[in-house]
């Protein structure tokens, strides 16, 4: 018997290490980002050295859990993910094997296309052809059956060149967004696929590399307007509406008003010598950077313009009920470098029509960043700090607070004014 277990550990390493579960009830009220994690630490903890865990991995698991037709998964090394009751089961159990009925259907298959029979490449694709894995990693990537009826729904593939042709999912959403066949012709005829490889002219769904998915430029609901990782610059990377988590929505440099300027969760990487090149604005401290060279990503949550209207001032009782609102603007500063860098901060003034000096603002950092007292909002562009120290690998948070301060008399010449602003950040030398 320890023989046995022996050569069956040599064949499976991962064999004794499952057997690990999640309440779906605690589970289903956690955060997605604590979701990721949780199953991202699971399958790390199973599989170790013997298999680098990727974002396919844990989002065929999420999906487990929320859907209504499927039971259960199977991972690489034969690790079986089963939803049973309101748990989330993970062990190692072999796969069935095709029996000799599939066989025989399949070779019967063959026969009948090899005396002329043509059926359809769409609703039919050899068995050994589906949910056929082309990276690697253990996961169907091409001729996809959803509903294991043993014909493919999702990334067709019709000349078998590993290259996906019809109902092409985003980002393995396992749903079809791209090269969509709606009238079942075997041609794609609904918000199509353009090929940007060699340098060519493409402004939606745009594929660099060549391999069938778009990267750039992705309009997800085929209305013919770009919806997800907008490429601004033509420099072939996306800069604004970036999805970085695949489902469908912006998670950083969100354009909320269509002028194709980043709005929300603006990031802004800043560096000493402008001839070394950072790669992507998608950075956030964990790309491949060199950390030689100084480094920061600034990261504007809730958009880098502070734009001030209609602000009470604070002695005013509230409204209504309604407590007098103060406008907040919140950033970090991220040293991505292995080394101390001092930059500065400063307004950069395009409005400001106040007359007296009671709107003010105040500051408030963290992790070594200073702290400012009500100052009075600059008139025009001028310094707020010169040098701010930020350590190497820190992150400081800043938060702005605006106020109109109260005399305790009318205030009808500050009436109807207004500020617009923004906040830089620059390296010093």
């Amino acid at each position: 018997m320890a023989n046995k277990n022996k050569k069956e550990s040599k064949i499976n390493p991962i064999l004794g290490r499952a057997g690990q579960s999640i309440d779906l009830v605690k589970f289903n009220i956690k955060k997605e980002q604590d979701q990721f994690t949780e199953i991202e630490k699971i399958l790390k903890e199973i599989y170790q050295n013997d298999l680098k865990i990727n974002r396919k991995h844990i989002l065929k698991c999420l999906k487990l859990t929320w859907s209504v037709n499927d039971d259960f998964i199977f991972l690489p090394f034969n690790l079986k993910v089963s939803k049973e009751k309101f748990t989330l089961k993970f062990d190692v159990q072999p796969k069935k094997g095709i029996g000799f009925g599939w066989v025989i259907f399949a070779i019967w298959l063959f026969l009948f296309a090899f005396i002329g029979a043509t059926y359809a490449g769409f609703t039919y694709l050899s068995i050994a052809n589906l949910n056929k894995d082309i990276d690697g990693d253990g996961i169907a990537d091409i001729n996809i059956d959803i509903n294991n009826d043993k014909l493919a729904e999702i990334n067709v593939d019709i000349n078998n060149d590993d290259i996906p042709d019809l109902n092409i999912d985003y980002k393995g959403n396992r749903r079809a967004v791209f090269n969509i066949d709606t009238d079942n012709d075997q041609k794609p005829n609904y918000n199509i696929v353009n090929d940007a490889t060699g340098g060519k002219a493409c402004l939606i769904n745009c594929d660099l590399d060549g391999d069938g998915w778009p990267d750039i430029n992705l309009d997800l609901d085929g209305d013919g307007i770009i919806d997800i990782d907008i490429d601004t610059d033509n420099d072939k990377v996306p800069d604004l509406n970036l999805d970085v988590n695949g489902d469908g929505l912006c998670d950083i440099m969100c354009d909320t008003n269509g002028d194709k300027v980043c709005d929300i969760k603006c990031i802004k990487v800043v560096e000493q010598n402008e001839d070394v090149k950072t790669g992507s604005s998608t950075q956030t401290g964990e790309a491949n950077v060199e950390t030689s060279t100084p480094y920061l990503l600034i990261n504007y949550n809730d958009g880098i313009t502070v734009n001030v209207r209609g602000l009470l001032p604070d002695d005013q009782p509230e409204i209504a009920g309604l407590p007098v609102v103060k406008p907040v603007k919140e950033f970090t500063v991220e040293n991505l470098s292995d080394y101390p860098i001092y930059y500065g901060i400063r307004w950069n003034v395009s409005t400001n029509t106040f007359v007296s000096d009671n709107l003010k603002y105040t500051i408030q950092g963290t992790n070594g960043a200073p702290n400012l007292e009500p100052t009075p909002m600059p008139v025009t562009s001028r310094s707020i700090y010169e040098r701010v120290l930020i350590m190497p690998r820190v992150t400081q948070k800043f938060r702005i607070q605006i106020n109109l301060h109260g005399t305790g008399l009318p205030q009808n010449e500050d009436q109807g004014r207004e500020f617009i602003g923004q906040i830089e950040i620059n390296l010093n030398n």
